[in-house]
């Protein structure tokens, strides 16, 4: 036994040695797969170390607290703090939705001090806090104290900014935030007016250190000693907005250079002298001040490794994905070696050898190839790691430190080992299905099929194999993993079969138009249907993940673009009916607001609904049977018991339809150019006709609400001297599609007509058109205006631009691992392709065609090839942009159909240049050598 399995590998070492192109791209299949997951995890594992390995800094303290916000069931915690004055309670409104905002007040923080110096822990804990200036909304709105600067010598502006009020000698705890040019914030922050910008800033305006600024809501103006990065600066998770629109740090001595500020405080940060009594600590502060929610490092550690736990499972499948896309190379390979050692097996088989012996010489040559390959893909996979690198920490917002990870690099070869030996072992029965009889005969030699029970077996033994390592990385039960793996090979196999009929169609019907080789590459497409389909395969994957995130993260910001410009580039939102006039006085006799409209949302409650088609009338207490006789499917939102489900349902129900926001418009020719999913839009005609439109939503279109339908609301309001209703009937017109982005209310509309005049709205807010040049000047003019906020929607743009390229960012990486993993499969299949073709190029260029001439026809088959990938992967990715553009009603202008050519040319270039890379060569033999030796 020892004998024959050495035999086995001197054999195919031998021959591993003596086929070295076919060898090298065979080796570089499979070490981009495990490249690919090498790299992968030891991101992930600096990752993991940049977020678990400094815990007191990224907690910026061993204990930091919050004030959660209270239930119905808690109001009652916050009343004797708030009494005591520990506590303040500020009421924020947001588009005519109000919302307590709870901070800790100074004498709140002074109370803290107090306790801590009259515990077990007095003398041994710091505490300091990062004082916003302002709260989110105003941050958002650009209104306020603190969110805007004024570059003094310029006057250009930034708006949207969070201002940060901190005791630099203090904070933070852990660390230093150090400028870009390594000064720490108490070196810089010396004098009150001393302010340090993020480096965002730069980017929107021209300013450097020294220059004089004026922030919005200071009586004094204050100059640059400073710029900070974001990932130094601000944290990623609980300071979104800065970290996208920028910020700035003063010294808490700044305070009283503002006229408006009231100190406040959340959250805190605490910083004991024996770390180890932090979990401790925590418990007895939540004790003293009930109102805190408490995170220490370790509940920070427990959640950093919770999240990471989820992200290096998803890194490993995607890295497996890669190495499975890889694995179409090997069989390729495999195949073309037992094509090309057939008359070899045929000897070894005339000299006495079995054919399951002739199996197992080939399944080590697989083996071998494996755990070669392996090797050289750990080297591969730490060299991408550090090239991705930098990317890994823009992605992350932090610094990671590169490590040379010993987990990754097994993983890599023997997940490398295992997935290369079972995907070569299917072209390896057919080597035991050679007949001696091609001694004889060798031209005439075809290669045999194994039977089709022995493929479908080997087929299955896959799957089961690619089963028990998905269950191993998800943790979850072997059926589910059984599923979702025989589930991929299905939708692979329909993929294949796509491209195959794809292929053949093409090479078979397509014209050549009388270009000799445009027809030579489409006869070659046609003869090598079956290894062009796999390998196409390899493409497809790739680029359809690049395709879904590039086009549907583009075609959202798209919607959201023309949404936002449909309601022109500033909404403008009013807290008092009373202050109405006053804003419309300023858009009136300002010059630069090309248009404006206005928006009046009123509450109303449902009174009756009559079903015209039916006759019946219906009240709130009707409906529920009518949800129950209509069969209406809800979401399931959480996993609670059925009546708690119910009750969700009722609820949804009573926001959708019983208790609603419907607004008064005044009604123009664009509305009559509304989408509908029934019925009809309204026009100037009805301006006077009590009609409403429903916004489209699955609970009143399950409920049956048709056009002509009656429907009666409570319209009210509550006042300084008391409340006033009065009962509306309207019409319903029709439904329109959801808009994707509404600034304000609920999407639906009827007549300002139609409204009783002794009702005064809820909520105001007007959209309106302004040159952009005069943008900042109608800010300023409209904050004097007590209660209102000002919303330039460029900036909802900017925010969710931002937040989809944090989300779509790594996957985006990922993505491209596995297009360059698809053309390491091309490359590898034109490889084998010119072996076999050694003949057929060695003719050609006999009879007189140029070295250029012949890679032209390669480099043509194979860039057809690309187009096809590009076509099916962009295409399908399409699919889901289309089902989003008709969704959300926004056309198909709102499809980037610009950048899906763009990528299926990308996919083109992949196949020429990895094309290239194997054809160049091949090309350039001297006919006469091929001609004698094959």
């Amino acid at each position: 036994m020892i004998e024959q399995l050495r035999f086995y590998i001197t054999h195919s070492l031998n021959d591993l040695r003596v086929n070295t192109r076919l060898t090298f791209f065979a080796l570089l299949s499979i070490a981009a797969g495990v490249a690919a997951i090498v790299s992968l995890q030891t991101l992930g594992i600096m990752i993991e170390e940049a977020v678990t390995g400094n815990l007191q800094e990224t907690n910026q303290g061993d204990v930091r607290t919050r004030i959660f916000a209270a239930g119905e069931n808690e109001e009652d915690l916050y009343a004797p703090f708030e009494e005591a004055g520990l506590i303040v309670t500020e009421t924020v409104s947001f588009v005519g939705q109000s919302g307590e905002v709870v901070t800790l007040s100074e004498a709140g923080l002074e109370s803290i001090r107090e306790w801590i110096d009259q515990s077990d822990y007095a003398g041994t804990v710091d505490v300091t806090a990062k004082i916003p200036l302002t709260n989110p909304i105003a941050i958002f709105f650009g209104s306020g104290t603190g969110t805007n600067l004024t570059i003094e010598a310029t006057g250009e502006n930034v708006s949207n900014l969070t201002g940060f009020v901190v005791d630099p000698k203090v904070f933070p705890l852990y660390s230093d935030i150090t400028t870009a040019d390594g000064q720490p914030l108490a070196d810089v922050l010396q004098a009150p007016n001393d302010v340090v910008l993020s480096e965002a800033t730069q980017d929107t305006v021209d300013i450097a250190i020294g220059d004089v600024i004026v922030i919005a809501g200071a009586n004094e103006p204050f100059t640059v000693r400073g710029f900070v990065s974001a990932e130094e600066g601000v944290s990623s998770t609980d300071d979104i907005l800065a970290g996208i629109f920028g910020f700035y740090y003063v010294s808490q001595d700044a305070i009283t250079l503002f006229d408006d500020v009231t100190i406040s405080y959340d959250p805190l940060y605490f910083r004991l002298d024996d770390p180890a009594q932090a979990d401790a600590f925590a418990e007895a502060l939540a004790a003293e001040y009930p109102f805190f929610e408490t995170t220490t490092t370790e509940d920070l550690r427990e959640q950093n490794e919770a999240s990471m736990e989820q992200i290096n499972q998803l890194l490993t499948i995607m890295g497996l994905i890669s190495l499975l896309i890889g694995s179409i190379g090997i069989v390729n390979t495999m195949q073309v070696v037992v094509r090309r050692r057939m008359l070899e097996v045929a000897v070894l088989k005339t000299l006495g050898m079995q054919g399951e012996q002739v199996t197992l010489l080939f399944l080590v040559q697989a083996l071998l190839l494996g755990i070669i390959g392996s090797l050289f893909g750990i080297v591969l996979g730490w060299i991408a790691t550090f090239a991705l690198q930098s990317a890994a920490e823009a992605i992350t917002a932090s610094s990671l430190d590169f490590v040379l990870a010993l987990s990754p690099a097994i993983n890599g070869v023997v997940m490398g080992v295992i997935v290369t030996t079972i995907f070569g072992f299917l072209p390896t029965l057919s080597a035991a299905q050679v007949r001696p009889g091609i001694v004889i005969r060798p031209r005439e030699g075809v290669v045999p099929r194994a039977g089709i029970v022995q493929r479908l077996l080997v087929l299955l033994f896959i799957i089961l194999v690619i089963a028990a390592i998905t269950q191993t990385i998800l943790g979850a039960s072997f059926l589910l993993a059984l599923g979702v793996v025989a589930g991929t090979f299905v939708a692979a196999g329909i993929i294949y079969m796509i491209l195959w009929v794809l292929i053949w169609l093409i090479g078979r019907f397509m014209p050549a138009f009388g270009i000799a080789d445009l027809k030579v590459s489409l006869r070659q497409m046609l003869a090598s249907r079956g290894r062009g389909a796999s390998t196409l395969l390899a493409l497809v994957v790739g680029v359809f993940s690049l395709s879904t995130i590039t086009l549907l993260a583009e075609s959202i910001t798209s919607v959201l673009g023309e949404a936002l410009e449909e309601q022109g580039n500033i909404s403008i939102t009013v807290n008092n009916y009373n202050q109405l006039e006053d804003v419309t006085s300023i858009l009136d006799n300002f010059d630069g607001v090309n248009s404006y409209n206005t928006l009046l949302g009123y509450e109303a409650e449902l009174v009756s609904w009559e079903d015209v088609e039916t006759g019946n009338t219906y009240t709130p207490e009707d409906i529920p049977q009518v949800v129950v006789d209509a069969d209406i499917s809800f979401p399931p939102f959480f996993d609670g018991t059925e009546e708690e489900q119910q009750d969700l349902q009722l609820e949804i129900l009573d926001f959708s339809l019983f208790n609603t926001t419907v607004e008064a418009r005044t009604i123009t020719e664009e509305d009559s150019e509304q989408s509908m999913t029934f019925g009809r839009a309204l026009t100037p005609d009805d301006a006077d006709e009590p009609r409403i439109i429903y916004a489209n939503t699955p609970v009143l279109e399950g409920l049956g609400i048709s056009e002509g339908d009656r429907v009666t609301y409570r319209i009210s309001n509550q006042g300084l001297f008391g409340s006033s209703s009065e009962d509306v009937t309207f019409e319903v017109a029709g439904m329109a599609v959801a808009e994707v982005i509404a600034i304000a209310g609920s999407g639906n509309y009827a007549p300002t007509s139609a409204f009783p005049e002794n009702i005064n709205p809820t909520s105001i807010s007007i959209s309106a058109d302004v040159t952009d040049e005069r943008l900042s000047e109608l800010r300023l003019e409209l904050s004097e205006v007590a209660g209102v906020f000002v919303l330039e929607t460029a900036i909802l743009t900017t925010l969710i631009t931002g937040l989809l390229a944090q989300f779509t960012a790594f996957p985006t990486l990922v993505a491209i691992l596995g297009l360059i993993v698809g053309g390491v499969v091309i490359a590898n299949s034109v490889a084998l392709a010119t072996m076999e073709r050694r003949n057929e190029i060695a003719v050609m260029k006999s009879v007189g065609l140029q070295r250029e001439r012949v890679l032209g026809m390669l480099l043509l088959e194979n860039g057809i090839l690309g187009l096809i990938g590009g076509f099916i992967g962009v295409g399908i990715a399409l699919n889901f942009v289309v089902v989003l553009a008709v969704t959300t009603g926004s056309g198909f202008t709102s499809i980037p159909w610009g950048t899906a050519l763009l990528l299926m040319l990308l996919c083109v270039i992949v196949a020429i240049i990895a094309a290239l890379t194997s054809a160049w060569t091949a090309s350039g033999e001297k006919p006469l050598t091929v001609l004698r030796y094959e």
